[in-house]
């Protein structure tokens, strides 16, 4: 465990998770997982102005990412789909060129190994006939 904040209330404990800010104006303790950050000791809290919400509230991630995928409009999901299809792509393609022992040459709009044939069955999945996946 990390050294307890000066200003941290001797009843109050830190939990095995999260983190904590010390600044010049005060300290900052956020739970774990993206707990709400909390200024301390509390009463620094109650009395401390917070900024105006200008960001939209969450309707949670996984309804986020339902209704994006649903109305087809990946940005709107707070789950980041524009980097993370592309990233996520790079790296199963860097796990092509390691299983395969080689460079990959990759058609990103093909979705295939240009100079890697034999990357296919890693690929794509050759389903039973009557069980398949259609657009």
């Amino acid at each position: 465990m990390p050294p307890r904040p000066a200003e941290l209330e001797p009843d109050r404990q830190l939990s095995d998770n999260g983190i904590y800010f010390v600044g010049d104006r005060g300290t900052l303790l956020g739970g774990g997982w993206a707990g709400t950050p909390r200024l301390v000791p509390e009463s620094r809290m109650r009395d401390a102005e917070l900024p105006p919400r200008t960001i939209p509230r969450s309707i949670g991630h996984h309804a986020e990412w339902i209704q994006a995928c649903k109305d087809g409009k990946p940005e709107d999901s707070q789950a980041g789909f524009a980097y993370s299809g592309p990233y996520t792509e790079a790296l199963l393609v860097g796990d092509l060129a390691l299983r395969l022992q080689k460079p990959i040459e990759w058609d990103a709009a093909g979705m295939q190994a240009t100079n890697a044939p034999e990357a296919e069955p890693l690929i794509r999945k050759t389903y039973r006939a009557g069980f398949g996946i259609t657009s």
